[in-house]
C-alpha cells in the first residue's frame, strides 16, 4: 500500500492526493496545532478556586491515559479541589475500571459515578451496528459511538448539584480524525464548532441512504446525542451557558511520554497486557470500530493520529510504521464477545 512520504496516510485515505515528492494534500495544508498556554488554563482554573466550596471543577474520567493525566495534573500541580465523574460505559475495559479506581485512592479524591437508563447505550449500538452491517459506510462508522454522546446532560446535572462552574476533559488536538471530516465533506481547517455543526448535516445526509438508522424508537436518543455530543454542541452551550467546559489538551502540550511516564508511576495505571497500545483501549467499542475502518478504507483512526505526531514533530515517520505494524491488528475475540453481549449473530459481519 502507497502511503505519503512525509507522514503515514495511506492511499486509501478519503481525499488524499500525492505531489509529484509522494507528499500528501493532508501534510501539505497542515497547520500545527495552537496551544492557548498555562497562562489562559491558569486565569480559568483560578477564577473557580471557592473556598466556601467543596469542589472547584470537575474532571471527567474513563480509565484512559489522557483523562488519567488531566486528572493527576488538576489535583497535584494545579492543587484543584476536584471531583472526578466517570460515565460508566457497559462496554469499559477492565483495566480502565481497574485504573479508575487506582487513581481516585492515589489522590484521594471524591468521584461520582453514572449510568444511563433502560439499556440505551447498548440498544443504541445494537440498532445502528444492524444498519451499519447491512450497508457499510466509513462515514458512518462513529454512530456506535452514540451511547457516550448522550453522557453531556448528566455531566452537566451534577455540575449544578454540586455548585460547580467548570468542568475540565482530557480532550487531545490529535485525536480528531481528519478523514473523518473528508467523509462527511467537512473542510479539515474547520472549526470545533463549525465541524459539529457540518458533521450532523453530513451524518443525517448519510442515514438518509440507510433507513435503518433511524429507528423511531430510539430516535429521541439519537437526537439527543447530536444535541449534546460534546461540550462544543448546541444543547452543552445552552444548558452549561454559566459553566466553563474546557480540553486540558487544548492548553497544556500534549507529551505522550511524560504523560504515560506520570501516570504509570505516580497513579498505577496501566494498560491491557493483550493490546499493543495504550491509546483507547479503555472502551472495548474502539475494536469495533477499528474492524469498520480497516473493512472500508483499510485503515483505522491511528493512521491519522500518528501522521499529526509525525507533523508536529513528536513522532519519526519509521517510528509511526512500526507503531502501525504491531498496532493496526484486529482483536476479533473482542469484537464477537460485544457482537454476543448484543445478540448479534456472527454471519452479520461483511465478509
Amino acid at each position: 500500500m502507497r502511503r505519503c512520504s512525509t507522514c503515514v496516510m495511506p492511499e486509501s485515505t478519503p481525499g488524499i492526493v500525492f505531489d509529484h515528492n509522494g507528499v500528501c494534500n493532508y501534510c501539505a495544508t497542515y497547520q500545527k496545532f495552537d496551544y492557548k498556554g498555562e497562562q489562559k488554563l491558569l486565569k480559568i482554573l483560578n477564577a473557580h478556586r471557592n473556598k466556601n466550596n467543596r469542589y472547584d471543577c470537575i474532571v471527567n474520567i474513563s480509565g484512559g491515559r489522557d483523562s488519567a493525566y488531566t486528572l493527576l495534573m488538576l489535583v497535584k500541580e494545579y492543587q484543584m479541589k476536584v471531583l472526578a465523574v466517570n460515565y460508566e460505559n457497559p462496554f469499559t475495559d477492565i483495566q480502565a475500571k481497574i485504573n479508575i479506581q487506582n487513581m481516585v485512592k492515589a489522590l484521594k479524591i471524591d468521584i461520582v459515578q453514572f449510568e444511563l437508563k433502560n439499556r440505551i447505550h447498548e440498544r443504541c449500538l445494537r440498532n445502528n451496528l444492524l444498519a451499519w452491517f447491512r450497508h457499510p459506510s466509513a462515514a458512518m462508522v462513529p454512530v456506535v459511538c452514540i451511547g457516550c454522546k448522550i453522557i453531556w446532560p448528566d455531566i452537566i446535572r451534577i455540575a449544578r448539584k454540586y455548585n460547580i462552574h467548570c468542568i475540565v476533559n482530557g480532550g487531545n488536538p490529535f485525536e480528531y480524525t481528519s478523514f473523518k471530516k473528508e467523509l462527511l465533506s467537512v473542510p479539515r481547517d474547520a472549526s470545533l464548532k463549525s465541524t459539529y455543526r457540518k458533521n450532523i448535516r453530513g451524518l443525517l445526509r448519510e442515514a438518509l441512504k440507510n433507513i435503518s438508522y433511524l429507528n423511531p424508537i430510539l430516535l429521541p436518543a439519537t437526537l439527543k446525542g447530536y444535541l449534546f455530543e460534546n461540550q462544543y454542541a448546541i444543547g452543552s452551550r445552552l444548558l452549561a451557558a454559566n459553566i466553563d467546559r474546557i480540553d486540558f489538551f487544548h492548553y497544556i502540550p500534549w507529551n505522550e511520554d511524560e504523560i504515560l511516564s506520570r501516570i504509570r508511576s505516580e497513579l498505577n495505571w496501566d494498560s491491557p497486557s493483550n493490546l499493543n497500545s495504550t491509546w483507547r483501549f479503555d472502551c472495548q467499542i474502539s475494536h469495533l470500530k477499528d474492524f469498520m475502518y480497516m473493512k472500508t478504507l483499510g485503515i483505522t483512526e491511528r493512521d491519522d493520529f500518528y501522521s499529526k505526531m509525525i507533523r508536529e514533530g513528536l513522532i519519526t515517520r519509521e517510528h509511526a510504521l512500526s507503531r502501525l505494524k504491531n498496532e493496526n491488528k484486529l482483536h476479533l475475540d473482542i469484537i464477537e464477545e460485544i457482537l454476543t453481549r448484543l445478540g448479534i449473530e456472527k454471519l452479520h459481519l461483511p465478509t
